[in-house]
């Protein structure tokens, strides 16, 4: 492996807190474990720690497959040693998502090291495909404030039901199924609250019933498509809730599903978004996950141990 021009590689990989991490599922550490068995110098570093380090440097820990706890000899490094650094924060994209980006840059860090792109990362809502991919979304308006939903309203009422969907928030949090709206008085009392009185952006979407069919989750590295699971709801609910026992199964995705994998692929090349999750419902896009991608540990799983991690490595080294 010391032969092996991956050798040369040194990877970063930024989460959130080691506490929070949920080790044995977690897409990040998956991804970082095959690095070392690929022979790729890997480091790893939380939002709460990187920064301590001084002089431009980061403090940084090397990453071991076998380490079972908390990574513990830091080790302080400079950014340009890094051919990659994989920002992996979960959202809520906020103003501490955005400053720790910020400040790397001001450590040095150079945006094209950044995976994925920051100026994406940090404005672009995962729950809407970029303009270009309109036309694969589900009919939807986005709420910022009462002039947006008097204006949604009257395409609204003719949607036999809707979602309003937090902008900023993952994982389905705050996501709510409404009835067709009977008034306008109605519809504003429900943005009202799903909003936060306007101070919240929301995006609401035509339900599409299909979801009691499964949600397909289309899994791409480098604009290459690589596998696909199906997500059902979880019981007695609309959303799927992989912590509340939703169920899922691999997915061979049809042939107007290959299609759309290969325009959304092109479309994330174009973006220069080389990790991305898309979940689909009924052919339309739900959700557009280019921050932290995840599920790979469940994806190889249900495609029979399958080493998808060495696959998405591969692709954007």
């Amino acid at each position: 492996m010391q032969n092996s021009p991956l050798s040369s590689i040194h990877l970063l990989w930024i989460t959130d807190p080691w506490r929070t991490l949920d080790r044995e599922q977690d897409t990040t550490l998956r991804l970082a474990q095959e690095a070392v068995n690929l022979g790729i110098k890997t480091y790893w570093s939380a939002s709460d720690q990187i920064l301590d380090a001084a002089d431009g440097f980061l403090k940084v820990f090397p990453f071991s497959k076998d380490a079972p706890y908390e990574p513990t000899e830091a080790m302080r490094i400079h950014p340009s040693k890094f051919n990659q650094i994989h920002y992996r924060i979960d959202p809520p994209v906020d103003q501490h998502y955005r400053q720790l980006l910020d400040d790397l840059a001001a450590r040095g860090v150079k945006s094209n090291q950044i995976l994925n792109p920051p100026d994406l990362i940090s404005f672009q809502s995962e729950k809407l495909p970029p303009p270009e991919l309109f036309h694969l979304a589900p009919r939807h308006a986005v709420i910022l404030s009462e002039a947006d939903a008097l204006q949604a309203y009257f395409f609204a009422k003719k949607w036999p039901a809707w979602v309003s969907k937090p902008m900023n928030l993952a994982q389905s949090i705050g996501v709510k199924r409404r009835n067709n709206p009977k008034t306008l008085e109605e519809f504003l009392s429900h943005l009202e609250s799903d909003s936060d009185h306007y101070r919240t952006p929301v995006l609401i979407q035509e339900y599409l019933p299909g979801i009691t069919n499964g949600e397909v989750r289309m899994w791409f590295a480098g604009g290459r498509f690589i596998a696909a699971l199906k997500k059902y709801p979880a019981d007695g609910d609309f959303r799927v809730l992989i912590d509340h026992g939703s169920r899922i199964e691999a997915h061979h995705p049809t042939l107007r599903e290959q299609e759309i994998a290969l325009e959304v692929g092109n479309s994330l090349r174009h973006q220069g978004i080389a990790l991305a999750a898309i979940d689909f419902i009924d052919g339309k896009i739900s959700d557009y996950n280019i921050t932290s991608p995840g599920l790979l540990v469940q994806l190889e799983r249900v495609h029979g141990g399958k080493n998808l991690a060495a696959e998405i490595l591969n692709a954007i080294l």
